[in-house]
């Protein structure tokens, strides 16, 4: 026995040393133990928790001899939680479960289960007790707080997951594993004794150093060297707006930067309960409200643009909508299984590849935008979306491009498109029934407004209408030149973003979310008001249209009685009640009419050839069919190009009564197509 207490003495001697180098601060002033943290539960140490009388240090998680055998040393229990709720997302490629490793160590005090004071070994002895504490919660346990996670890990970056090349792979945003090594950051034991490949709370934090704020083991903060970035890797971040605005905005008590908050703009690893994807201030009343982590800047007041209130004007994209509240996972992935990002991007009849994909309906801010990726100049960037032929689009191009290229239409055609009958309500916000826009936009189309590609109709006579307003036969128009901010209700020709003046299907005060007024229901017969028709006015010039009676700049026009289009809309308004949307009821195309039926040669169809090009041609339901027809008839003959209409109109009531039209013909005089 004599000849062991020199090495007993020294063993002790070691334990000593190491445990005064734990806590003496560093020769240049960043602490290096934690005599100075809040880790530091001692008596004389000047937090609001610490304990009574006892004045050692490590002696809350440390004994020297018979430690338990979680971890070396360990001074403290377990929590008895055999259950609790891990984090988990369908974005989420790791597999989580019950804490393993050094996570259940911290847990045995940060779940608030066990009292702070509690310990295998009290100070100079060999059994358990309590040692006598003050500014503990009820129980002696942690009081109440953002250190208290509590059993519920759901609001907790995920811990005790392997993090291995599979997973790596399964994600496509993550960084090489075996990089680790060569930061801060480190891997531990997980379920496998031994093998150190599992994400730990440790793997973040450093018990033992406060050197950065909260034990952190790298910086948080920093555009491109941020703790976030040292295990994900965001494709199209480096240059996005996010990581590159100057904007100075207060988080956690530190003003900065956007671009120095970087990842701490949007996220918070330990955030409010019910807030999806760890997104700061993304929650309400525990229900997850991700618009509210966009309104941090996007609101009025402060950095960006006010985006809160276009969604509280009455036509909207819904998105604090409590119908939608908590039903939508986006999954921004590189390489999506099967090639499909998320349900509502399948077409019908094509099950989902896996349980990820089983999102309910829903519109999201993220819907339209990767925050990830996003630039002042393309909105749109990093999103896919569904393409004219219904292929998944990888990345929408410029949604700021000139004409010909944009393909913003792929990111409305996630909804409005092929899987707009589950996607969207049965009956939209505006009172009508959605349909196809994907078919509705074909450029074979017998007409349709020039999204997916120039129009069909390059009259002279349309171009006239067309270049006061900055646009002509041969441009290419978007989504939202139609679909925007009422701001840009006195603008002509494409909506371009002005500073200030939030663009985009956000929201309007006109209905269906349309950047001008566009009259609907005649409700004033017998008054014109260019303001009823301030939408079409905006690319087809008023003049030109609906000008002097002998004008030709519109191929709705008759040698005998002039300008029809002046005559029905201005002219004669007293009697006709006659709107745009009476003979162009449906304004995207006149695919999928079903009000309407066409006289081509002689030839009778309910969907128009698509050889033949039918000016946009459908009525509205109170327009009534004549005679035996089923359907009020357009008729065409390509050869004379004579026109003629067969139906009962000017009953803006609906009624059997009004004009019957049994051939009613018109012909341009020129400028027509050849």
């Amino acid at each position: 026995m004599t000849s062991r207490k020199p090495v007993r003495r020294q063993v002790c001697a070691t334990l000593i040393a190491t445990a005064w180098l734990a806590v003496m601060p560093a020769s240049g002033g960043a602490q290096t133990g934690i005599r100075n943290t809040k880790h530091n539960l001692s008596a004389p140490s000047l937090n609001p928790v610490r304990a009574t009388s006892e004045t050692q240090i490590c002696v809350f998680c440390h004994t020297p001899h018979r430690g338990g055998a979680n971890a070396p040393l360990w001074n403290r229990n377990l929590s008895a939680v055999t259950t609790y709720t891990p984090y988990t997302s369908p974005s989420l490629q790791g597999a989580t479960g019950q804490p393993t490793g050094y996570s259940k160590l911290c847990l045995s005090c940060h779940d608030g289960t066990i009292a702070l004071g509690a310990v295998l070994h009290m100070p100079g002895t060999s059994t358990p007790g309590t040692i006598a504490m003050t500014g503990t919660g009820t129980g002696g346990v942690m009081p109440a707080g953002r250190s208290l996670q509590g059993t519920n890990l759901m609001k907790d970056h995920p811990v005790s997951f392997v993090f291995d090349q599979t997973v790596r792979t399964n994600d496509g945003e993550l960084v090489d594993p075996a990089t680790l090594a060569a930061t801060p950051l480190k891997l531990s034991e997980g379920a496998t004794p031994g093998v150190k490949n599992t994400m730990q709370c440790s793997t973040c934090h450093d018990p033992h150093t406060d050197a950065l704020p909260k034990f952190l083991r790298r910086s948080a903060r920093g555009r491109t060297t941020n703790l976030c970035l040292a295990c994900h890797t965001k494709p199209g971040w480096a240059g996005s707006t996010h990581e590159a605005s100057s904007a100075s905005v207060t988080i956690d008590g530190t003003t900065a930067a956007v671009s120095d908050h970087a990842c701490l703009s949007c996220h918070a690893p330990h955030a409010d309960l019910g807030a999806q994807r760890l997104l700061r201030a993304g929650a309400l009343a525990g229900v997850s409200t991700i618009e509210e982590t966009c309104y941090q800047c996007h609101k009025a007041g402060s950095v960006g643009q006010n985006i809160q209130s276009e969604f509280a004007k009455t036509s909207k994209h819904p998105v604090a909508s409590a119908t939608y509240a908590g039903k939508h996972n986006p999954v921004f992935i590189t390489q999506p299984p099967a090639g499909l990002p998320e349900n509502v991007l399948l077409q019908p009849g094509v099950s989902a590849p896996d349980a990820r994909f089983t999102d309910q309906q829903h519109v999201e801010c993220v819907d339209c935008h990767n925050p990830h990726r996003a630039t002042k100049a393309s909105k749109l960037e990093g999103m896919r979306g569904i393409g004219l032929t219904g292929t998944i689009v990888a990345n929408v191009r410029n949604d700021s491009s000139v004409a010909g290229l944009s393909e913003q239409y792929a990111v409305c055609f996630r909804c409005h498109g092929d899987s707009y009958a589950t996607a969207l309500p049965a009956t939209l916000s505006s009172g009508l029934t959605p349909k196809n826009k994907r078919t509705e936009f074909q450029t074979t189309n017998s007409s349709q407004h020039a999204v997916g590609g120039v129009g069909r109709n390059s009259s002279a006579n349309l171009n006239a209408q067309l270049t006061p307003n900055g646009l002509s036969v041969n441009s290419v128009i978007r989504c939202t030149d139609c679909h925007n901010s009422n701001a840009y209700a006195a603008t002509f020709g494409k909506v371009v973003a002005a500073v200030g003046s939030p663009s985009g299907p956000h929201g309007s005060t006109n209905a269906s979310m349309l950047r001008a007024n566009y009259l609907m229901t005649w409700t004033t017969a017998g008054v014109y008001s260019a303001n009823n028709f301030a939408l079409c006015f905006r690319c087809h010039n008023e003049a030109a249209l609906l000008g002097l009676t002998t004008t030709t700049t519109t191929n709705y026009y008759d040698a005998s009685r002039g300008n029809l289009h002046f005559l029905h809309v201005k002219n004669s308004i007293v009697k006709t009640g006659a709107l745009c949307r009476s003979c162009h009821y449906n304004q995207h195309s006149n695919v999928q009419t079903t009000i309407t039926q066409y006289n081509i040669n002689g030839t009778t169809y309910t969907t128009p050839p698509p050889g033949t090009p039918t000016r946009l041609v459908n009525f509205a339901p109170n327009v009534l069919p004549v005679g035996t027809r089923l359907r009020p008839e357009w008729w065409f003959n390509s050869v004379t190009k004579d026109r003629a209409c067969y139906l009962v109109c000017h009953n803006p009531d609906g009624t059997t009564g009004g004009n019957r039209h049994s051939g009613s013909s018109y012909k341009p005089a020129s400028g027509d197509l050849p």
